[in-house]
């Protein structure tokens, strides 16, 4: 977009204007577009002494911070200009009588006291020395009643009956075989490894195959609806577009948005400025032609239509 539009420097600055000079800036884009006070006034619903007191730079006229606020951001969008700067500006020449932001004090949260660690450390020493204790104890009451069982007498020691080993398990018995019959030879090694069993691998157990990653979507532009005959500009993205003629009167100064559109007047010698030549097209009888530019570059004195012809000279007189 350019620095300059309609007169109003947009570039950054740090030496503040007055407010009735941002006030008279607006004053000269909304002349320069042929447009008066009171149509503007009806078509944006805001009271015209209201704006009359934005354009003389006399905000105090408005009925508050939070109006004045507003009243500025739609009659700078109106004008084709960018709202955030000229509220900027407005704020810098010191007209928007906003409060200054209050300085919010927070408490520090109080830290959280936990056990010591050479508590817990003392605490496990004492667990384990009571366990150990009864453990001990344990032990040696069942000492002292093993103790505290008499032995057999000598004189019944013959009587005593010993204790009876335990029973070995009872192996199957052999069928009997002729004696004649041969002993069956090993199997090879290779039909051992053919009988083995196979190991089956879990189908859970196996690594699943992970998809391919789909590549990302392209970004698709707004379709812009073309009609049928003249000459159409299309917006597919957010571009400034201001259309002049060949006097330099300007007939069209607006930021249109992605799906928005003008009809270009049928006259001789008409030339655009555009702010994004990637977002701004040409439709020519209903058929939409390609991007004028990279998305973000500035088209300047782009013909839109063809000069007036000039005309014959008449023929010299013999």
């Amino acid at each position: 977009m350019p620095n300059e539009i309609a007169g109003i420097d947009m570039t950054q600055t740090d030496q503040p204007q007055p407010a009735a000079q941002v006030g008279a800036g607006l004053r000269s884009v909304r002349e320069r577009l042929g447009w008066k006070l009171p149509e503007v006034a009806e078509g944006l619903r805001i009271r015209l002494p209201y704006l009359e007191a934005i354009e003389r730079g006399d905000l105090g006229a408005l009925p508050g911070p939070a109006y004045q606020t507003g009243f500025i951001r739609t009659y700078a969008q109106s004008l084709g200009l960018d709202p955030e700067e000229i509220l900027r500006r407005f704020r810098d020449a010191g007209s928007m009588g906003e409060l200054p932001p209050a300085e919010l004090k927070f408490l520090a949260p109080v830290p959280d006291r936990g056990v010591p660690a050479g508590a817990i450390a003392l605490l496990g020493v004492v667990l384990l020395l009571a366990g150990y204790g009864l453990w001990y104890l344990h032990t040696e009451k069942e000492r002292r009643m093993a103790a505290a069982v008499p032995s057999v007498p000598v004189q019944l020691a013959p009587l005593a009956v010993p204790p009876k080993p335990p029973a070995a398990p009872a192996t199957p018995a052999a069928p009997a075989t002729p004696a004649a019959q041969a002993t069956p030879t090993p199997a090879p090694a290779a039909a051992v490894a053919a009988a083995a069993p196979v190991a089956v691998v879990a189908p859970e157990l196996t690594p699943a195959v992970q998809p391919a990653a789909e590549p990302p979507a392209q970004p698709v532009t707004a379709p812009v609806a073309t009609p049928d005959n003249g000459q159409v500009i299309l917006a597919t993205a957010d571009t400034w577009v201001e259309v002049s003629d060949t006097t330099g009167n300007i007939l069209f100064s607006k930021v249109l948005h992605a799906g928005e559109s003008w009809p270009v007047p049928d006259e001789a010698g008409l030339t655009m400025t555009v702010g994004n030549a990637g977002g701004t097209e040409i439709a020519i009888n209903g058929k939409a032609g390609a991007p004028l530019g990279a998305v973000g570059a500035v088209l300047h004195n782009y013909a839109l239509t063809p000069p007036a012809a000039k005309p014959a000279a008449p023929p010299a007189a013999n």
